[in-house]
């Protein structure tokens, strides 16, 4: 198993191209994006909910928003429902976004250094294991796959599928953990 430094990769690895970095520039959209993740809204619950958050926005503006994060499929139209006559659509993100003011991420990655380390071994192995009594799956996942790294001859479009597909099973399965761990017991 070789042993890297917490410093020497990136920790989170996103599909990013132009149209996805403007989309995610402006922090209107992202807080768009929070909410629909939590539930379905619709144009008007969003612009009530940004307005609570003290998001000073006009509607015609939340519009061009929607607009924006739907033209790059980073959120999508969940239902539509005729409400006094007039057709409503609820949207849902695509995507789960963290965001969080002021977190100190470098000092957060060098004081988990410890964690990271310690963690690392045990996923290697549970991953490892996986990918081997998994071969139809991880097949199945990676079968358009055919482009090595010119530098470093890795798959990387390999690398990031099979990380969102892990990332939606952990994210999956410690939202479920987290809530009865968390929960207060009655």
């Amino acid at each position: 198993m070789n042993k890297t430094s917490i410093h020497e990769r990136p920790l989170v690895t996103i599909l990013m191209n132009e149209n996805i970095a403007k989309s995610l520039s402006d922090p209107h959209r992202l807080k768009i994006l929070d909410f629909l993740y939590h539930r379905n809204l619709s144009t008007r619950n969003l612009f009530d909910l940004l307005k609570k958050a003290k998001y000073d926005i006009a509607m015609t503006t939340l519009r061009h928003h929607i607009l924006i994060l739907k033209k790059n499929g980073l959120i999508s139209i969940q239902r539509k429902e005729e409400v006094k006559g007039k057709l409503v659509k609820y949207y849902k993100s695509n995507v789960k976004m963290l965001v969080y003011e002021n977190f100190p991420f470098v000092t957060f990655a060098r004081d988990s250094k410890e964690i990271v380390n310690l963690l690392y071994p045990k996923l290697y192995k549970v991953i490892k294991k996986i990918i081997i009594n998994e071969k139809d799956l991880i097949s199945t996942i990676l079968s358009d796959v055919k482009s090595r790294c010119k530098i470093c001859r890795t798959y990387h479009y390999a690398e990031f599928l099979l990380f969102m597909v892990f990332n939606m099973v952990i994210a999956k399965v410690l939202r479920k953990l987290l809530k009865t761990v968390l929960s207060p017991t009655v």
